[in-house]
C-alpha cells in the first residue's frame, strides 16, 4: 500500500515546492513510482520546473470533475534518467484559472474533496503507485486543508522568520491536531537566529524532521533544476535522502 505526502507551509517563499520536487526525485531514483501533484492553485510552480508542452488536463479539471487523474498525469521520467517512474499532475497556471479557483465556494470545495480522496484512492491502489507527493499553496486555504486531509503524513515547511513560525504553530493547534492528521516540521533555510530555533525545538522537538541551513549555492540554481539530480553529494540533498527515509 503506497503513501500520501503533503507538503504544507504557512506563509509562501520556505521552499516547500522544492522539497516537494526534490523529495519526489529522490523516491523515483530509487524505483519507486511516485505522482507529484501541484495543488498550489494560487502560484503554480511545477510546470517552471517540468516544462511540459501541450498540456490538455489540469489537476483543476480532475477536482472540476471533467477529467479523472489518469488523464492528467504526464509522464515526466525522462527529466530524473528514470523510465516510468516519475508522473505530474499540473495545476493551469494561467491567470484566468488561478482567478476561477481562488473564487470557488464551500460546496464546491466539498466535492473537490471527495475527487481528490477518490484520485488518491485510484492512484495508489489501481494504479500501484507507491508515493503521491502533493505541493499545495501556502496558508489556511480550504484546498490546502483538503490536501492535508486526504493525506496520511503532512510535512509543513517553515523558516526561522518569526512570524513564520508563530503560524505554522497555529496551524499545528488549530487545524493538524483537530484532523489528527500526522505532523512533522522541516525547518527551511535555517541561518542565525538560535534562540528561536531552540525555541521551536524545546516546544516541537519532536517533530522536527530535519533542519536545512541556507545555501546561496541553492539560492542561484534556476527554477528548472532538480537539486539532488543535479548535486547528488550536496549536503542538503543528503539531508533530503534522510527525510525520504525517515517517511518511507
Amino acid at each position: 500500500m503506497g503513501k500520501m505526502i503533503t507538503i504544507h507551509s504557512y506563509k509562501g517563499g520556505t521552499g516547500k515546492s522544492q522539497l516537494s520536487v526534490n523529495l519526489a526525485t529522490v523516491y523515483a531514483l530509487r524505483d519507486k513510482k511516485v505522482a507529484l501533484l501541484d495543488l498550489d492553485f494560487r502560484a503554480p510552480t511545477l510546470h517552471e520546473v517540468f516544462k511540459p508542452k501541450n498540456l490538455k488536463c489540469f489537476m483543476n479539471n480532475i477536482l472540476d470533475g471533467r477529467s479523472s487523474i489518469d488523464e492528467c498525469l504526464v509522464d515526466c521520467s525522462s527529466k530524473i534518467g528514470k523510465e516510468n517512474k516519475l508522473y505530474v499532475g499540473f495545476a493551469d497556471f494561467s491567470t484566468e484559472a488561478i482567478k476561477e479557483m481562488v473564487s470557488r465556494g464551500r460546496k464546491w470545495e466539498i466535492e473537490a474533496l471527495k475527487r481528490l480522496l477518490n484520485s488518491r484512492k485510484k492512484l495508489l491502489n489501481e494504479m500501484e503507485f507507491d508515493y503521491i507527493i502533493a505541493d499545495t499553496s501556502p496558508g489556511i486555504a480550504y484546498l490546502s486543508i483538503n490536501a492535508a486531509v486526504a493525506a496520511d503524513l503532512v510535512i509543513l515547511v517553515t523558516t526561522l522568520d518569526e512570524s513564520d513560525i508563530s503560524g505554522t504553530i497555529k496551524m499545528i493547534e488549530e487545524l493538524y491536531d483537530i484532523f489528527e492528521t500526522k505532523t512533522l516540521i522541516a525547518i527551511n533555510k535555517a541561518i542565525g537566529k538560535r534562540d528561536v530555533l531552540n525555541k521551536i525545538k524545546e516546544m516541537y522537538g519532536e517533530k522536527i524532521i530535519e533542519v536545512l541551513p541556507c545555501s546561496c549555492e541553492i539560492v542561484e540554481m534556476s527554477r528548472s533544476s532538480i537539486l539532488v539530480l543535479e548535486k547528488p553529494d550536496h549536503p542538503i540533498t543528503k539531508i533530503i535522502e534522510r527525510i525520504a527515509e525517515k517517511i518511507s
